[in-house]
C-alpha cells in the first residue's frame, strides 16, 4: 500500500475573506502579484546593468502594460479560446457571457499569456524604436517566475491535477468529485455528512457552491475528509512538476545565461525560453490530466507548445534589425 497516496489535498485557496463582501484574498491572486513584483525587480536590476533594452525609469509603466494586457488579458483570452469555448461551445458562452471577466475564479492559459506578452512587447518596441527581440528577451527571462507562482497557486486550488497513479508522490484531490458519476458523488456526500455530523443538503444538486461547502467541511473535519477518500484516486501533483520544470529551472538557466553572456544577440534568450518551456510543458503534460480534447494521444497543451517551438526557432534564426539592441 502506498502510504503517501493517502494524502488528501486540503489546502484552502482563500487567505482571508473580506467582511461584508463576496470578495476574498486568494492565493491565486497573490501568486500573480508576487510574480509581477519579483519579475519587475529582476528586470530593474538587469536594466541598471545595461542588460535590458528598457531603461530603468520607463520600466514601471512598461511592466504595468505587460501585466494588464499581456499576462492577464492574454492569459484569460487564451483560456477562453483554447479551452473554455471548445468545451462549453457558443451556447455556454451565451448562458454565462460574464465568465471571461471573473478572473478571480481562476482560469488562465499560459500559452495565451505568452502570446499576450509577445504582442505588448512588440507594440512597445515599435512605439519606442527599440528592438522587439531585445524587449522580449528580458520578459522571457522573468516569465518563469510568474509561471512558478502560478503553478503553485494551481496546486493550492486543487485544480489542473495529474493523471491517476500509484507512485509515491500521489495526492488525492477532492475536486475529482466533479468528474465522478452522479451516484458516486452523492454517495461521497452522504459519507461526508455522516462522518461530519453535518447536513449538506444543497450538495444533492451537485452545484458549485455546494461543493465549496463540502470542501470547507472536509478541510475542517478530518473524519469527513477520510470519508470521501475511498471515492478519490491518487494522482500526480503535476502542478508542482510544472512549477519546477516550467518555472524554477528555466529561470535559473536563463538568468545564468544573461549574466554570463552579456553580448548575446537580441532574441537569443527569448528563443531559449521558448524551446525550454515547450520541452518542459510537453513533458509535464504526460503526467497531467488532460483538461481539453486529446488528439491521437497528444494533448491540447502539447499541440500549443509546438507553436512555441516555432516561435523559438524564429527568435534564434531571424536577425533583429533594430540599431539599439541590448
Amino acid at each position: 500500500m502506498n502510504l503517501l497516496a493517502t494524502y488528501i489535498h486540503n489546502l484552502d485557496p482563500v487567505i482571508l475573506d473580506i467582511p461584508g463582501t463576496p470578495l476574498a484574498l486568494r492565493w491565486y491572486g497573490l501568486a500573480y502579484v508576487a510574480g509581477f513584483i519579483l519579475g519587475y525587480m529582476v528586470l530593474l536590476a538587469l536594466s541598471k546593468r545595461r542588460l535590458y533594452a528598457v531603461e530603468p525609469e520607463k520600466l514601471g509603466d512598461f511592466i504595468t502594460w505587460v501585466c494588464v494586457l499581456g499576462v492577464l488579458l492574454g492569459g484569460r483570452l487564451g483560456e477562453f479560446f483554447f479551452y473554455w469555448l471548445p468545451e462549453n461551445g457558443l451556447d455556454g458562452f451565451l448562458a454565462d457571457p460574464l465568465w471571461v471577466l471573473r478572473v478571480w475564479e481562476g482560469g488562465m492559459a499560459s500559452h495565451g499569456g505568452i502570446l499576450g506578452v509577445l504582442t505588448v512587447a512588440c507594440v512597445y518596441a515599435w512605439r519606442h524604436k527599440l528592438s522587439a527581440f531585445a524587449v522580449c528577451d528580458g520578459l522571457a527571462i522573468v516569465a518563469p517566475i510568474g509561471i512558478f507562482f502560478g503553478r503553485l497557486a494551481n496546486f493550492i486550488n486543487g485544480e489542473l491535477y495529474g493523471r491517476v497513479t500509484d507512485a509515491a508522490v500521489a495526492v488525492k484531490f477532492p475536486q475529482e468529485l466533479f468528474e465522478l458519476p452522479a451516484g458516486e458523488r452523492l454517495a461521497a456526500v452522504a459519507q461526508a455528512e455522516q462522518a461530519a455530523g453535518a447536513t449538506l443538503n444543497q450538495l444533492a444538486q451537485a452545484n458549485e457552491s455546494g461543493y465549496d461547502t463540502l470542501f470547507r467541511v472536509c478541510r475542517e473535519n478530518s473524519a469527513a475528509q477520510e470519508a470521501i477518500a475511498p471515492f478519490l484516486h491518487g494522482r500526480y501533483p503535476s502542478q508542482l512538476f510544472e512549477a519546477l520544470g516550467e518555472g524554477l529551472i528555466i529561470f535559473a538557466v536563463l538568468i545564468t545565461l544573461r549574466l554570463t553572456m552579456k553580448h548575446a544577440r537580441a532574441g537569443f534568450f527569448s528563443g531559449v525560453f521558448c524551446l525550454l518551456y515547450a520541452a518542459a510543458r510537453i513533458t509535464c503534460e504526460c503526467f497531467k490530466q488532460p483538461d481539453a480534447a486529446v488528439w491521437h494521444g497528444i494533448t491540447q497543451g502539447q499541440l500549443l507548445s509546438l507553436i512555441v517551438v516555432l516561435m523559438g526557432v524564429v527568435f534564434l534564426t531571424v536577425p533583429s534589425r533594430a540599431k539599439d539592441e541590448k
